[in-house]
């Protein structure tokens, strides 16, 4: 049996790129790499989600995530969303390019801490009916990791309250000093075919690589749950292979 296909935008310097990749093969999925100067709709036709991963990227010093807003791939993603044709999730910097691009409300600027930092964080999913989160239960506390010195999420009052009101808050953040509106972590557009999430879920996949657990330091693979939503959301079926099961 095929595994679905994931597609994975290469944004020149994100670094989290090859863990993004690795993730998705341990959830099941194969991973396609999407080069960012893509002009050709065919090259994501038979793709169903499309992933823009975190870490650094050229342009950080104009703001995070606006220079690869403008790359040729993301007006022909921003088609085949409009198009209905396949669901857009940003990661870490991925959300700041999704707001950079308006295709995501509010904006990401810099954090109520100056400075990067690189940080456990502890979150709650509000809603398990998306693209990354129906591995979990609502309500379910994760820990991930948030980093980067841009995780402020910002939004109008209006906007605020159509995402509240909409049920597009997806997950919360417990105890991050970002300072973002409400504790939001991650939204999702009003038809779910969008979403962001400000945290790096690939950081916590592996054990002796994640997060720290009661059971030890590194153990923790709660980012393994958002991997396999998204193959989940590509048409997986369960068969038994890869180190993540459902």
């Amino acid at each position: 049996m095929s595994t679905p296909k994931i597609g994975v935008v290469m944004f020149d310097a994100a670094t989290d790129a090859p863990s993004v990749l690795r993730a998705v093969e341990l959830a099941g999925g194969t991973p396609v790499q999407l080069h960012p100067k893509t002009t050709v709709a065919p090259d994501v036709a038979d793709l169903k989600v499309v992933l823009l991963p975190g870490g650094f990227s050229y342009g950080d010093y104009l703001r995070a995530g606006a220079l690869a807003a403008t790359q040729p791939i993301m007006r022909v993603l921003a088609d085949a969303v409009k198009a209905e044709e396949l669901t857009l999730i940003g990661l870490g910097n991925g959300f700041q390019v999704l707001t950079e691009a308006d295709l995501l409300p509010g904006a990401v600027i810099a954090n109520n801490s100056p400075g990067y930092s690189h940080t456990e964080i502890d979150f709650v999913i509000e809603n398990n009916t998306t693209a990354i989160s129906s591995f979990y239960d609502t309500g379910e506390h994760i820990r991930l990791v948030q980093k980067g010195a841009y995780n402020h999420y910002v939004v109008t009052e209006e906007e605020l309250e159509a995402l509240e009101s909409g049920g597009n808050v997806i997950v919360r953040a417990n105890n991050s000093t970002a300072g973002s509106a409400h504790n939001i972590a991650g939204i999702s557009s009003d038809d779910g075919s969008v979403l962001g999430l400000l945290a790096s879920p690939e950081y916590a996949i592996e054990e002796g690589f994640g997060t720290d657990h009661p059971d030890g330091p590194r153990l923790g693979v709660d980012g393994q749950g958002l991997f396999v939503s998204v193959v989940r959301t590509a048409g997986a079926v369960n068969n038994g292979e890869g180190v993540v099961s459902e």
